[in-house]
C-alpha cells in the first residue's frame, strides 16, 4: 500500500542548504533533487521501512533508514561531510649553482592547493607518498605560495640523485577533521634542467655601476621554451641581507635602474623556468654599486 511521505532538508554541517542534492528511495524506484533552500519532498511511498539515500557532488554521501507509515511524513536533516580536495598538485625540480661548493644545489619540491566544501578550518593535513622510496611526509603550509610544500634535496635521496624519482608517481593526500581523505596521483618529474643560465654582465665580480644598467645573460637554448626570473641581492658583511630588486623576462636582457640601489655590494641571479615549473638558477655573480 502507498501512501508514506518523506520530507526534509539537506543541509552542510555548518547548516547551510544544499541545493540539488540527490535524494533517492531506491526501493520505491524515486528520486528527487533538493531546491535552492536545500528541502526535498517524496509521497506516495511503500508502507514499509525504506532506505533513503542522499549525495551530493563534493560531499560525502549518507543513508537514512526511515520507517513509513500511511499518512504521516517523516521529517529529516541530514548534514553531510564536505568533502576535502586537491588542486594543482606539482612536482618540480630546481638546480641552483653556487659558489661553494661547486657543485650545483639539486632538489625537488613538492606543493599542492587544497580546500575542503566545509572550509579551509576543516583541513586536517595535507602530505605526500612515494611508495617506490618509501617516502611519505606531511607538506606545510606557505602563506607566500598559497600552497602545501616539502622540499626533498637529491643529497637526501636514494643515490643522491634526482634522477631516482623519474618515473616515480607520487601521491598527494588531504584529510579533513572528521577523517575523510582525498588522493590525487602525478606522474612525477618531466624534466631535470642540469644546465645553468650564464649571466654577461654584470659578471667576474669586478663590474661597477654608476648609471642605469643593462643586465645581460645568455639564452638558455634547450629546445623548449623558459622564461627568466632574476634577483639582485645586497650584501653586507660577506653574507645575503635581502632582495633589492627582482624582474622577469621573456628575452635575455633587462633594463634596471640602477638608481634605485643604494651605494654597496651586490650579487644577481637569473633563473630558467621552463611551462612545467621545473628551474635552472646561475650562480652568483658580484658587482658593486657606486
Amino acid at each position: 500500500m502507498l501512501g508514506g511521505n518523506v520530507s526534509g532538508r539537506v543541509l552542510t554541517r555548518r547548516a547551510t542548504p544544499i541545493a540539488a542534492a540527490v535524494v533517492a528511495v531506491p526501493d520505491a524506484g524515486r528520486v528527487v533533487k533538493t531546491d535552492s533552500t536545500g528541502s526535498f519532498e517524496l509521497r506516495g511511498l511503500p508502507e514499509a521501512s525504506a532506505w533513503v539515500y542522499l549525495t551530493a557532488a563534493g560531499y560525502a554521501s549518507d543513508s537514512v533508514l526511515v520507517a513509513l507509515a500511511n499518512g504521516r511524513i517523516d521529517t529529516l536533516t541530514t548534514y553531510l561531510n564536505g568533502l576535502p580536495f586537491l588542486q594543482n598538485c606539482r612536482v618540480t625540480t630546481h638546480v641552483y649553482g653556487r659558489g661553494w661548493p661547486p657543485e650545483p644545489l639539486e632538489f625537488c619540491r613538492l606543493s599542492a592547493t587544497a580546500g575542503d566544501a566545509d572550509g579551509d578550518a576543516d583541513l586536517d593535513s595535507v602530505w605526500a607518498e612515494i611508495p617506490a622510496i618509501g617516502y611519505a611526509e606531511r607538506l606545510d603550509y606557505d602563506p607566500d605560495s598559497q600552497a602545501f610544500v616539502q622540499t626533498l634535496y637529491a643529497a637526501d635521496l636514494p643515490g643522491q640523485s634526482m634522477e631516482t624519482l623519474v618515473g616515480r608517481e607520487v601521491r598527494f593526500n588531504v584529510m579533513d577533521e572528521e577523517g575523510t581523505a582525498t588522493t590525487d596521483t602525478v606522474a612525477g618529474i618531466t624534466r631535470i634542467m642540469t644546465d645553468l643560465p650564464e649571466p654577461v654582465f654584470p659578471s667576474g665580480g669586478q663590474d661597477t655601476l654608476s648609471s642605469d644598467t643593462v643586465f645581460i645573460w645568455y639564452r638558455f637554448d634547450h629546445g623548449y621554451a623558459v622564461s627568466y626570473h632574476s634577483e639582485v641581492v645586497r650584501v653586507e658583511g660577506g653574507s645575503p641581507a635581502g632582495i633589492a630588486a627582482e624582474f622577469d623576462a621573456a628575452d635575455t636582457t633587462y633594463h634596471l635602474a640602477s638608481a634605485s640601489l643604494d651605494s654597496g655590494d651586490y650579487y644577481w641571479t637569473v633563473e630558467a623556468i621552463d611551462e612545467f615549473g621545473n628551474s635552472s638558477r646561475s650562480a652568483e655573480e658580484l658587482f658593486h654599486v657606486r
